[in-house]
């Protein structure tokens, strides 16, 4: 069988266009907060739905339906799920039949049926919706992610509540000749899910290459919000540590004229709005 991404648009959020390609975090956060709608811009939340060989995988898990109970931005809602300065950061919705949970359900796909949520950050855009599908066999995170997550930048970014209470894998990265950090770790033992430490974003970020008879794609998370970052060399605005932005998005640049790459994928590129790539 040929292996399948879905690119999935779970939610849509409005955030500071200074945002886009600025790099830094906390000299950017107050100016995301007070942002008028005027100077948003509008972005996907995508997750990845994988039909491999040996099952369904998901890569993240977008933004949750108590987010946005009508389908639309609920303030509200927002700061009970989130916070206050979240919900003021991302303004973020969730259009009716979109949540992950939605859209498995419209494509016959059951939570319990998913061989494993893999999830690439801790970012409320990654992992609002988990609450959807944790009777997925295996819920996988990298553990330098988790290991950071204590850090009190990322308890002012990220809610420790949407993933905390759900059982999770922490997967350590290892040597492998692969990604900026050349470290990685083979999911299934075969070459052909791999997840790749690409830091910077978030200090513990993973991305997702898939690969199949000599082809691969690669989900690149938040390490780039479009190829337009890496074309520019400019990061993605509320990232960690811009230089180890610089460094992922460098190998993005060099992965992205590999002729054997099928395309990257990320979360927040308008292009790929509920695409299908087949390798």
């Amino acid at each position: 069988m040929h292996m399948k991404i879905h690119v999935l648009t779970c939610g849509y959020i409005r955030i500071s266009e200074r945002l886009i390609e600025t790099g830094g975090m906390m000299s950017d956060l107050r100016r995301a907060v007070l942002t008028p709608d005027t100077h948003r811009i509008e972005l996907p939340v995508s997750a990845f739905l994988i039909e491999h060989r040996q099952g369904l995988f998901l890569v993240d898990t977008g933004l949750s339906r108590d987010i946005s109970p009508a389908g639309v931005y609920d303030k509200r809602a927002s700061e009970n799920v989130l916070s206050k300065h979240l919900a003021a950061v991302y303004h973020p919705y969730v259009p009716c039949g979109t949540a992950i949970h939605e859209q498995l359900a419209s494509m016959g796909i059951r939570p319990d049926e998913l061989e494993a949520v893999i999830v690439t950050n801790f970012d409320i855009d990654h992992v609002a919706g988990l609450k959807h599908v944790a009777d997925a066999k295996r819920i996988i995170v990298p553990e330098d992610e988790a290991y950071w997550s204590v850090r009190t930048k990322y308890r002012i970014r990220q809610n420790r509540d949407l993933w905390e209470p759900y059982k999770t894998e922490r997967i350590f990265f290892r040597g492998y000749p692969s990604g900026p950090m050349r470290k990685a770790v083979d999911l299934l033992g075969d070459g052909s899910l791999m997840m790749v430490s690409i830091p910077g974003y978030t200090d513990g970020q993973a991305g997702i290459m898939v690969s199949e008879k000599g082809r691969y794609a690669f989900i690149a998370s938040d390490a780039a919000f479009s190829p337009d970052n890496w074309k520019k060399m400019k990061a993605p605005g509320l990232g960690a540590n811009e230089a180890l932005q610089l460094k992922t998005m460098k190998w993005l640049a060099k992965t992205a004229e590999d002729p054997a790459c099928a395309g990257i994928l990320c979360t927040h590129d308008p292009e790929l709005k509920n695409k299908i790539m087949e390798l």
